[in-house]
Parts: C-alpha cells; structure tokens; sequence
C-alpha cells in the first residue's frame, strides 16, 4: 500500500514537469518570476529605454549664406536629445549643456548645402539641409551618451522678401481678377441664355437664328448684367451704325442709277463696298483675292 502511494506520488510529480515544460519553454528553462512573489523585481528596476526631450526653441535666428553669396536664409534651428543611459531629468540637463555647440556644429553642416540653394526658393533649401543633417550625431557625455537629431526651418532673406512682395501681391491679385472674371462671364453667359430662352418662349419664335439671336442679345444683355449691357449695345449701336452708312449709299446709288451710264452705278456700288468694309474693319476687296488664290490652287 505504502508502495502505491509512493509510485502516485511519483507519477503525478512527473506529470507536473512534463506540463510545466510545456508552458515555460524547454527542460532546464528558468520559471517565470511570479509579478506579486517579493523576490520579482520592481516595475520601475526593468532595462532602461530611450527617453527623449526637446528644449525650449531659441529666439536667435542663425544666418547662411545664399547661392550668389549676396542674400541669405534666416535658418531657425530644432533639437531633439536621447539617450538609453539617463534618466529625463538628467537628459533634460546635459543637452542644455550641448545645445550651444550643437547649434554651431549645425551651423558648419548647414552652411556648405545653402550656398548652393536658390535665395528665392527657402523650401528647397529648407529640403537640403535637413537631408544633410538626417541621423544627427551623438556625444558621450560623462553621464552616458547622448544623441542629437537636428532639424531646420528656413525663411527667406528680409531684404529680398520685402523686394518680391510687391510682385507676388500683383500676381495673387491678377489670378484673383481672372477668376472671378471668369466666374461673372459664366454666370451673364447663363442668365443670358435663359433669358433668351424666356423670350422665344413668349414671343412663340421657337428656335432663335442668328439674326433672331442679334436682334434680342442686347435686351437680355440688360436682364442680365449691367457692365455686359453697355458692351453689347454699343456693340448694336456700332452696327446699326454701319448698317445705315451702307444703307444710305445703296439707296443714293439706287436713285441715281438710271440717269447714269453703267460705270457710274459699278462706282456706286463700289463706295457702298468699300464703306460696309470700312465700318466692319475689313480690307476692302479681300475676297477678290482670296478667290484668286482657291482659283490658283485648282487643278
């Protein structure tokens, strides 16, 4: 009896090892430390990890020459210090020990890429040197070592800025004039139609021609912007001008030509020509030549 008891004991003691070792790991493997045991070690006493800090930026502006060495960017410089040996307190305190040299030796890094940079174009410039400091360097401190992750914002030279204001506010105000210019001409376009469309509609005239278009534009015209208006009937003025010029050469022509010979009445109708072509800006007699030319180039 003794025997079996020993022999269960045995087993279940077996048992035990044999699903421990599958939770743990393989056979010889330290146990897991239990978290609430008082031999664990405290939270707080684990591997130290990185810790980070970013100081305070600094009023003073550092100052690099352009391409041309004539303007320069005004470069305002960023840090961000860590370390896997310290504690933040203690980074907080070395890196405002650095950070003077770490400016000058951003300075020296810097200096070289914005003397090839455009003064006009911050942004590139801005590119280049953050590229050039990308990765930052590292001091070893007597706390431990301590690394630097630099960064820049650039601005343009003062003196040029206030030199291309002027221009870049007459370029923002001409794009701003365009597009509303293009805005007001789509919209009288809009109102115009509709208020042609209002019109045929009541007047029953169906689809509008051109010469239906001409005659009913101006009054739409009014309906729809006053500016747009004034163009359009002085536009109809300007050709009912010169409807009534050709329209009184015509009619002088036509009462006279039957007490004249026939030069007399080509002549006539000659000056009626060269007045409608006047009024309308076209050369007078251009269509003679542009058939001279089809007449050219037929076989």
């Amino acid at each position: 009896m003794t025997e079996r008891k020993g022999l269960r004991t045995r087993l279940r003691n077996w048992w035990r090892r044999v699903t421990r070792k599958d939770e743990t790991g393989p056979a010889g493997a330290p146990e897991a430390a239990d978290p609430e045991s008082p031999d664990s070690p405290a939270l707080g006493q684990a591997a130290q990890g990185e810790v980070a800090v970013e100081l305070p930026p600094v009023e003073e502006t550092l100052s690099v020459a352009a391409d041309g060495d004539v303007f320069a960017f005004e470069l305002v410089p960023h840090f961000r210090w860590s370390s896997q040996e310290m504690t933040l307190d203690v980074l907080r305190e070395r890196a405002a020990l650095h950070e003077e040299a770490a400016r000058g030796k951003l300075l020296r890094r810097a200096w070289a890429v914005a003397r090839a940079c455009d003064p006009g174009d911050p942004v590139a410039a801005e590119k280049a040197v953050n590229k050039e400091l990308r990765g930052g360097w590292c001091y070893h401190d007597e706390k431990g070592l301590i690394r630097c992750r630099p960064s820049v914002r650039m601005r343009m030279d003062p003196a040029l800025r206030e030199h291309v204001l002027p221009f870049h506010l007459a370029e923002v105000r001409m794009e701003k004039e365009h597009h509303l210019g293009k805005l007001k001409a789509d919209q009288v376009q809009e109102l115009t139609e509709r208020w042609l469309r209002v019109m045929s509609e009541l007047e029953l005239l169906g689809n509008l021609g051109a010469a239906e278009r001409r005659l009913l534009v101006p009054f739409a015209a009014a309906l729809a912007d006053e500016d747009f208006f004034k163009v359009m009937q002085a536009l109809k003025n300007t050709r009912r001008n010169g409807a009534e010029a050709l329209a009184d050469v015509l009619t002088a022509a036509t009462k006279h030509h039957e007490q004249v010979g026939l030069f007399e009445y080509a002549n006539a109708y000659d000056k009626a020509l060269s007045e409608f072509c006047r009024q309308m800006g076209l050369s007078p007699f251009s269509w003679v030549d542009t058939v001279g030319d089809v007449g050219e180039l037929a076989p």
